[in-house]
């Protein structure tokens, strides 16, 4: 990639060619998706005799801002209109974990042919970005299996996930150390990748985003680090917004589910797994019951119940600022997975907070950074406690349900 003098300046690589001049972009990123994307639209002087107009949905793409690549990936759609004067192109484009989003395993469905399956061409045309180092030194690559399985036994979470990622030639880095194994994890006919990726990191309450490479990560919450600058009204913020949303909390949360019953494990053992968690921030008595899905255990259910809690109660809060250009004073880009200091008296927020979606914007105003924020405790991993109800004692053992009943 060849150096440019604009920082900002956005610029895509396509077949070795480069495209610039773009008048309008929006560039997406977040922990809460694993696929980021990109729409940009430029005006050629008709007949056009550049080349917007032989960018075509499918090809290979890197999308650079200045020097810095933040996103790999492939040309989803080209719409293109015109009149009398000129061409109008759009490029719409996603990371190449969109193939995850949008596909189903082979193993949902057929068994995989060959180790290799189908990859050798996308290795090949990737040969040029793969190898290299992942976007944060902590993160490690995950092996996958040798040929695929339909069905995983006492596995940890990134090795599956590894595993579904294979067929697609997609790259799985882990930043964190996860001991937990999975006794039983099978993927459902007709499932999306994703999907079945989701399932796992509702078990663990894990973050699973992309790199700028197109890998998929497994992150540790605010790894990205402290951002320089803070976002501070009446400095750089131009804009801010909060829903405060209370419709999604509740007082306690009940979560069910059912494992594999064995010679010393049957019945009501089994079949009766229960998690609970109370928010007691919450004034009125309100019940949410979520019916867990494949193996499930009393330990499982009452982490997920837990951070049910956290998240919930974290997104409420939920902010968006917007801020004058891409980069902080220090030249670095704002970039989602980060911690920043947010003072903001009008929406009464104060404190550190984790960046989880940025989009770099360039219109007819200029260079605009969105900004959302939520707590950190949204995704907090940390083991469940049993919590205690409202009146402070544990639940009947007559009654199985008095511990979520109100009072």
């Amino acid at each position: 990639m060849k150096t440019t003098t604009d920082k900002n300046k956005i610029t895509l690589r396509v077949d070795g060619q480069i495209y610039e001049g773009w008048k309008s972009a929006r560039v997406e990123t977040s922990i809460d998706q694993i696929c980021r994307a990109f729409v940009l639209s430029v005006t050629d002087n008709f007949p056009g005799n550049k080349s917007f107009t032989r960018l075509k949905p499918g090809q290979l793409v890197e999308l650079y801002v200045g020097d810095e690549k933040v996103c790999t990936g492939y040309i989803t759609s080209t719409p293109i209109s015109y009149d009398a004067q000129s061409v109008n192109v759009q490029v719409q484009g996603k990371s190449r974990t969109v193939d995850l989003v949008d596909c189903c395993s082979p193993w949902s469905a057929i068994a995989q042919q060959s180790s290799g399956g189908g990859q050798a061409q996308q290795t090949d045309e990737w040969a040029d970005v793969k190898g290299k180092s992942p976007s944060t030194p902590k993160a490690k690559p995950v092996k996958s299996s040798k040929r695929a399985n339909l069905s995983w036994h006492n596995q940890t979470v990134e090795k599956i996930i590894a595993d579904l990622c294979e067929p697609f030639g997609i790259s799985v880095h882990c930043e964190t150390t996860l001991a937990s194994k999975h006794t039983n994890f099978t993927v459902n006919p007709g499932e999306k990748v994703v999907e079945s990726i989701n399932r796992l990191l509702t078990k663990d309450n894990l973050v699973v985003t992309d790199d700028e490479f197109g890998n998929l990560v497994i992150v540790e919450v605010g790894s990205a680090g402290k951002c320089f600058d803070k976002l501070k009204v009446g400095q750089n913020v131009l804009t801010g917004s909060s829903n405060w949303d209370a419709s999604k909390i509740f007082s306690v949360y009940a979560v069910l589910g059912q494992h594999k019953g064995s010679d010393l494990e049957f019945g009501k053992q089994v079949s009766q797994d229960k998690g609970i968690a109370y928010d007691n921030r919450i004034g009125r008595y309100r019940l949410l019951v979520i019916k867990d899905t494949g193996q499930s255990s009393n330990s499982l259910n009452e982490s997920r119940a837990e951070f049910e809690k956290n998240f919930r109660h974290a997104d409420m809060m939920r902010s968006q600022h917007n801020v004058q250009g891409w980069r902080q004073s220090n030249g670095a880009l704002w970039r989602p997975n980060s911690l920043v200091e947010l003072e903001d008296p009008i929406l009464q927020i104060s404190g550190q907070f984790l960046i989880n979606k940025v989009v770099l914007n360039l219109n007819q105003s200029g260079s605009i950074t969105e900004i959302e924020t939520i707590s950190q405790d949204a995704y907090q991993r940390a083991g469940y406690k049993p919590s205690k109800g409202a009146s402070g004692s544990t639940s009947s053992k007559t009654d199985e349900w008095a511990d979520v009943k109100g009072k």
